[in-house]
């Protein structure tokens, strides 16, 4: 009977934790890239990491280890590539998006390229809108800046559980493709 209860214990504590909110929240400006990350209430800075001392020296060993690794094929790449976008296809029913901002600005030398990519961007940030209720989606046209800017920031929400389904069952569909490639392949 001890065990009933030890079981439905961890079956139960691992269904509170599948149901804790999970954000994720990207931010790209001024050629600066951010990924912060909170799962309830504890916050984590998920990219660039703070550079340490002790980080240093592990880094070299681990960039000799990076070293002895094989090269990534196409054909792998391919599969990875295709596993992803599924998984992630999967994965994007079923989360709220609780903010969505962009600004484009299309600018350059040329003013032909400098219209054609405004309204590449224009089309792009309209069908975006039609997806994503309260985006604030802006493009402009800049004819005498240098080159293209975009600042944006993408603030995501579920649920534990879900992402952990999500790679679960990337890394199921990845491994089970993977393995077909290489027994078709004869290794």
């Amino acid at each position: 009977m001890t065990a009933l209860y030890i079981a439905g214990a961890v079956l139960g504590s691992l269904g509170l934790l599948a149901l804790a909110p999970v954000a994720v929240e990207a931010a790209y400006e001024d050629g600066r890239f951010v990924l912060t990350g909170r799962a309830g209430p504890v916050p984590v800075k998920l990219f660039p990491r703070e550079k340490t001392e002790a980080g240093n020296a592990e880094k070299s060993a681990e960039e000799k280890k990076k070293r002895s690794f094989r090269h990534l094929t196409p054909p792998v790449l391919r599969i990875l590539a295709d596993c992803g976008c599924r998984a992630f296809a999967k994965l994007i029913r079923r989360v709220r998006i609780g903010l969505l901002q962009a600004r484009y600005t299309a600018g350059g030398p040329d003013p032909y390229r400098a219209a054609m990519a405004y309204a590449r961007a224009g089309l792009a940030m309209e069908g975006v809108a039609r997806l994503v209720e309260n985006a604030d989606l802006r493009a402009d046209v800049d004819f005498d800046g240098a080159g293209p800017l975009f600042a944006g920031r993408v603030r995501i929400f579920a649920r534990l559980g879900t992402v952990l389904w999500g790679a679960a069952g990337f890394g199921m569909d990845f491994l089970r493709k993977y393995l077909c490639y290489k027994r078709g392949k004869g290794e």
